[in-house]
């Protein structure tokens, strides 16, 4: 259990293996990515001394922060369902949906809407995470929709078949296919049939038994976001200024 009084001495931070939000650290660094980047940034302003990161997977998240395992996740989509467990910051960055498939497939797999009317066409997304529901809206029925506990899981299934597309942020998608190296997948944008889908926003995740944390961390971001400094971070993880311009002050 971390301890919900000293955040200033010590803050542990969840993230996941998820590019460009979270990267794990080569041989003696520390992990990098936009969201734990911005998360070290603004944590040792706001007067954090010792700040850790532990690796996780997105279905413990929000149950670690409850459980008081961390003081603080990356970033994730501000939903009503997950409102009432946790804190939430205040937006970082919004970010449309997209899809892994295999290449020669991007006409087929263009939307969820073709995943939906493709019969027997199925869809990888990660446990517990919005893609899901963004489905069922489309018309993807429940049995076609498979879970798994991460991105490379979600992923590897397209690789291997057994699923026909993968569903996460665009930008996640295009750092995964980038870093995998695997030519056969293909990062894609959701070109909805229909009206344009919400652009939904992210923000980082809080205990509620740590409401100082969460000031103090919200007052130092309200400075921070926008400035030449944080737009230049997020630009080298592939968010151009139009990508954030719905979460920045």
């Amino acid at each position: 259990m971390v301890s919900v009084v000293d955040w200033r001495e010590r803050v542990l931070v969840a993230y996941l293996d998820e590019p460009p939000f979270g990267i794990p650290p080569g041989a003696g660094a520390r992990p990098s990515g936009c969201d734990v980047e911005v998360a070290h940034r603004v944590l040792a302003e706001a007067g954090a001394t010792e700040i850790e990161f532990e690796l996780t997977t997105f279905p413990e998240l929000i149950p670690g922060l409850v459980e008081g395992r961390w003081h603080v996740s990356t970033a994730m989509f501000i939903t009503d369902e997950r409102a009432p467990l946790v804190d939430f910051s205040r937006p970082v960055w919004a970010a449309a949906d997209g899809f892994i498939v295999r290449r020669g497939e991007e006409g087929r797999f263009g939307s969820y809407e073709d995943i939906a009317r493709a019969d027997e066409a199925t869809l990888a997304v990660v446990t517990g995470q919005v893609q899901r529901h963004t489905a069922r809206d489309a018309g993807v029925p429940a049995e076609r929709i498979i879970e798994f506990v991460d991105q490379e899981a979600a992923a590897e299934a397209v690789r291997q078949r057994r699923a026909d597309a993968s569903a996460s942020t665009a930008v996640g998608n295009v750092a995964y296919v980038e870093r995998a190296g695997d030519g056969g997948l293909v990062a894609i944008a959701d070109r909805p049939i229909g009206a344009e889908r919400p652009q939904p926003l992210g923000a980082f995740a809080f205990s509620k038994e740590t409401p100082e944390l969460t000031t103090a961390f919200d007052a130092v971001l309200a400075r921070y976001l926008g400035t030449a400094e944080h737009l230049a971070l997020m630009a080298r993880h592939g968010f151009a200024r139009d990508d954030l311009a719905p979460a920045l002050p």
